[in-house]
């Protein structure tokens, strides 16, 4: 059990040390501790929504990357000194927070396809770190006029369908381009279409491989 601090919410702690149902019930706790209304929100979704393809089947746990977790990414990231992240597919923003407390130095902008959870983090996000100047915009990445803005490190965490993280993967090529980029990928499509359709980020250098989640730059 990963006990929470609400002095230290977002703890930094070896991979190897919290199993990810561990962090998943600390995550659980840090939401309440800063005060999401995630159920009645992901209900109101779900209503708007209904007989269309959505994630009520799913906890809310389970489509977020837990905060001790993003905490040891984004560690591992400081080393490579960004100063830009970008999160495609953000849902309530959890990055946000754990840059808020421990890396206000980095500039922070999250995609999220719905506008109630974008509308739901902004109002806990500028309520608890009312210095934050992160950005949390509703967007739908797999539209042809959408494009990530020009950032150091992209994060992905299989977020819609295959077509919809082709197409980011695609757009963050052309960037890479433009500009030298590392992309954090999480879940097992993001990886696999990396691997599979994108050497210029999993052959050019060595990755980086996590449990969970895997570190590419270009």
């Amino acid at each position: 059990m990963i006990p929470f601090n609400p002095h230290d919410p977002f703890p930094l702690l070896d991979l190897d040390q919290y199993s990810y149902q561990e962090a998943q019930e600390h995550a659980a706790l840090v939401d309440h501790w800063l005060g999401f209304k995630l159920e009645e929100v992901e209900k109101e979704i779900s209503k708007s929504h209904e007989g269309q393809q959505n994630w009520s089947h799913l906890s809310v746990q389970a489509f977020q990357t837990p905060y001790v977790e993003l905490r040891n990414i984004l560690e591992i990231l400081k080393a490579s000194s960004p100063s830009h992240v970008v999160d495609l597919g953000c849902a309530y923003g959890r990055m946000a927070f754990v840059i808020a407390e421990h890396y206000p130095q980095l500039n922070f902008t999250g995609y999220e396809l719905e506008p109630l959870r974008v509308q739901e983090t902004n109002r806990v996000l500028h309520q608890k770190y009312k210095e934050s100047e992160a950005q949390i915009i509703a967007a739908d990445l797999s539209l042809p006029d959408f494009t990530p803005p020009a950032a150091d490190v992209y994060f992905i965490f299989d977020y819609g369908s295959e077509a919809a993280v082709k197409k980011t993967l695609n757009d963050l090529k052309l960037i890479a381009l433009q500009k030298p980029i590392v992309v954090v990928g999480r879940g097992r499509l993001t990886r696999f279409l990396i691997h599979k359709e994108h050497p210029w980020l999993s052959e050019v250098n060595s990755p980086q491989h996590f449990a969970h989640f895997s570190i590419y730059s270009s």
